[in-house]
C-alpha cells in the first residue's frame, strides 16, 4: 500500500518538474538563443531506483530527484540586417562578463556598445573579449572568424578592434540558464571551456546581421503541457485511492 503512495508521489513530482520545464520553455519561446529544457524520465527513474536501493537505516530514501536536460539543437537563424546582431552557426557560445565577476555564455544576440565603449549584450554584459569601440568608429563589422573591424575617423581602411572567440564544452549539460539568453557553468562543474577561432576545430562560425531564434516549438510544448497535466491528475487519483484503501484496512483491524 505504501508502495502505491510512493509510486504516485514520484509520478506527481516528475510531472510537476515537467510542467515547470514546459512553462519555462513557453516563457522563452521568443528569447533569441534560448535552448528548451526537457525532463530526462529515464534518468529520473534510474535515480529514483538507486535512491530506493540505498535506503538508509531509518528506512527513508530520496525518491523524488529530478533530472533536467537541455536541447542544444540549432534554432532557426533569421536575417535582421543589423551589423550588431550576431548568431553562431554550429556549436559553441560567446563569453560575457557577469556582474558578480563570473563568466556567462550566450549564443549571440543583439549586441550594443556600452557607455564605456565596449561591445556588450542587450542586457549589458560586456563581452569577455573586451573589445572597445572608439567614439569616432563607423562601419563596424564582425567577420565569420570573429574579427571585429571599423573605420576610425576619416580613415578609409578598416582597423581591427579585436576578435571574438567561441567557447565550447564537452558536457554542455553543465550550463544553467540564468535569463536574458545567458547561461552559466554550474558551480560544481569540472568541465572547462575550450576556446578557439569561430569556424575552426568544430566550433561554430559567427554570422553578423542574423539572430538565432529559440528552438522551442510551441505546438510541441502545448502537447507536453496537456500530457503532463493528465498524468499528474492520474497519479493524484492513485494516491487518493491508496489512501482510501489504507483507511479501510485500518478500520478492519479495529473491528
Amino acid at each position: 500500500m505504501l508502495d502505491s503512495l510512493y509510486i504516485s508521489a514520484i509520478g506527481m513530482q516528475s510531472q510537476k518538474t515537467q510542467l515547470d520545464a514546459v512553462a519555462n520553455n513557453m516563457a522563452n519561446a521568443n528569447t533569441p538563443g534560448y535552448k528548451r529544457e526537457r525532463v530526462d524520465f529515464v534518468g529520473l527513474m534510474n535515480h529514483q531506483t538507486a535512491a530506493a536501493e540505498a535506503t538508509d537505516a531509518a528506512g527513508s530514501a530520496d525518491r523524488t530527484g529530478s533530472l533536467l536536460r537541455r536541447d542544444l539543437s540549432q534554432g532557426e537563424v533569421k536575417t535582421t540586417g543589423s551589423a550588431l546582431d550576431l548568431a553562431i552557426n554550429g556549436a559553441g557560445f560567446i563569453e560575457v562578463r557577469l556582474s558578480d565577476d563570473r563568466i556567462g555564455y550566450v549564443r549571440g544576440g543583439s549586441l550594443r556598445i556600452s557607455p564605456d565603449g565596449f561591445l556588450s549584450t542587450s542586457a549589458g554584459q560586456v563581452l569577455r573579449a573586451d573589445i572597445r569601440v572608439p567614439s569616432n568608429a563607423s562601419g563596424l563589422a564582425i567577420a565569420a572568424d570573429g574579427t571585429v573591424t571599423a573605420r576610425l575617423g576619416s580613415d578609409t581602411e578598416a582597423t581591427e578592434l579585436g576578435r571574438i572567440e567561441v567557447a565550447a564544452f564537452s558536457n554542455p549539460e553543465a550550463l544553467n540558464y540564468r535569463g536574458d539568453g545567458v547561461y552559466e557553468l554550474a558551480q560544481d562543474a569540472t568541465d572547462a571551456p575550450v576556446r578557439g577561432t569561430p569556424g575552426t576545430e568544430g566550433l561554430g562560425a559567427l554570422a553578423s546581421g542574423k539572430l538565432e531564434m529559440s528552438n522551442v516549438k510551441l505546438v510541441d510544448e502545448m502537447v507536453s503541457l496537456m500530457m503532463a497535466q493528465r498524468v499528474y491528475e492520474l497519479n493524484s487519483r492513485v494516491a487518493q485511492a491508496a489512501d482510501e484503501l489504507m483507511g479501510m484496512a485500518n478500520n478492519l483491524r479495529r473491528s
